[in-house]
């Protein structure tokens, strides 16, 4: 399946291969699935190596880094002759041991022309990350975004005319067919394992079974990995994702982890988990005012989940109790509100996210930064033209423009932009 970062891949290939490229995502966003479709494309050869579970690999990265000598030892373990420049060397969950990249940084030294990958399922930093930034090039996935899903189902037609719809509006005909695979996409969500196995067999039953399996290993990486004085806290917040996000203020509160929990008990063992990419926080403004990253309330937070289809999963709804209902407010909009903030985190031309509240009165669903300019979003599953959240943002902080996210057709009026949920990627 075709993945957007091939796009990024690219660059690295044609302007970037003097550094390391460090590709971080969570478990299961398709990671080395895309390096091995670009590695066989790009490469006469490709040298990889699952340092997880290639145990016997580990004496390499023990005997010295001289790189004549690795290299040889390398070709001797995979039988194989490599070509300067024309072989690509792919190191898989590297970060777990620190002595193999090391090893790799080093070899990179001596080798400036080695093409090296090191894939790692995390979105935290791996060591020697900071130290050797110079020699790095970092790049990170995420799950399958709509473009990408349109495409996998080969509707690549549909994703040419909303690519459009800023010049010429989209044909009723033709919404009609992107909303009917928007509301798959709500369902299957983006895990590339998922949205695979559906355009193979096109049963949704067992999409749901899929899933199930998916949110199984996600809960087994945690397991496996994480510090043994964090496992009780971390599964804790783990499982209680579904009630924070569900409730109608989603700032995640403790209690909902542990009557008794603490903030500062707690929240090594909350960064531990985003730093495995498998949850994302949102934090709270204090003022919508430039820059953002100075207006942050280190205390408030939202903690999202990474797909929407993982999190319906995790929630326990079936895909038949979706169709039931107006499929984009169940659950109290935390699908929706999950799908619109990957959408947002994978469109480049937007920056962190952020919320904002005012008392009980407004909120931002979310807010970026954009040129210096601060862009409240406001999610609406119907529109509601006398909406006041975006009019209370306004008054406060004059913003220029505002981003209204919902099925309207695109739009621009009184300095508020709409923009249609399967055009989030495109604008």
């Amino acid at each position: 399946m075709y993945r957007n970062i091939m796009n990024d891949l690219v660059e690295w290939y044609e302007e970037g291969q003097n550094k390391i490229l460090l590709l971080k995502g969570a478990k299961g966003v398709g990671k080395t699935w895309a390096m091995m479709d670009f590695g066989q494309g790009f490469y006469k050869k490709m040298f990889y190596i699952d340092l997880e579970k290639d145990e016997e690999a580990h004496i390499l990265f023990k005997q010295g880094i001289k790189a004549e000598k690795f290299l040889a030892a390398l070709c001797i373990y995979l039988e194989q002759t490599y070509e300067e420049e024309h072989t690509l060397f792919v190191f898989d969950e590297a970060q777990l041991y620190p002595q193999v990249i090391e090893t790799i940084i080093e070899l990179k030294k001596q080798c400036p022309t080695l093409p090296i990958c090191i894939i790692s399922s995390t979105m935290d930093l791996i060591p020697y990350e900071e130290e050797c930034a110079r020699y790095i090039h970092s790049l990170f996935l995420f799950p399958m975004s709509f473009e990408e899903f349109l495409i996998a189902n080969k509707a690549q037609e549909l994703c040419q005319c909303i690519e459009k719809q800023k010049l010429e509006p989209i044909n009723q005909e033709e919404i009609v067919k992107i909303v009917e695979y928007l509301k798959l996409y709500y369902i299957i969500g983006g895990m590339p394992m998922v949205v695979s196995d559906y355009i193979k067999y096109r049963d949704l039953n067992r999409v749901d079974a899929v899933l199930q399996v998916v949110l199984k290993k996600c809960t087994e990486h945690i397991r496996q990995y994480v510090p043994k004085g964090m496992a009780y806290k971390v599964n804790k917040i783990w499982h209680s994702i579904p009630q924070q996000i569900q409730k109608e203020n989603r700032k995640f509160m403790y209690q909902y982890v542990d009557e008794k929990a603490r903030a500062r008990e707690y929240e090594g063992s909350v960064r531990w988990l985003e730093g495995t990419g498998l949850v994302r926080r949102v934090s709270r403004i204090k003022r919508g005012i430039a820059p953002l990253a100075e207006q942050v309330d280190e205390k408030a937070f939202e903690l999202y989940h990474l797909d929407h289809g993982l999190l319906r999963m995790m929630c326990g709804v079936g895909h038949n109790h979706l169709t039931k209902k107006n499929l984009f407010e169940d659950i109290n909009g935390a699908l929706l509100a999950q799908l619109v903030l990957s959408e947002l985190t994978m469109n480049k031309t937007v920056g962190t996210l952020y919320f904002w509240i005012s008392g009980a009165t407004a909120k931002a669903d979310f807010v970026f930064e954009e040129n210096g300019e601060v862009v409240p979003v406001d999610v609406q599953s119907k529109l509601q033209p006398k909406a006041q959240s975006m009019k209370v943002f306004h008054q406060r902080y004059s913003n220029r423009m505002a981003i209204r996210i919902s099925l309207e057709p695109m739009s621009f009026t009184n300095s508020v932009l709409n923009i249609p949920l399967y055009g989030l990627w495109n604008f």
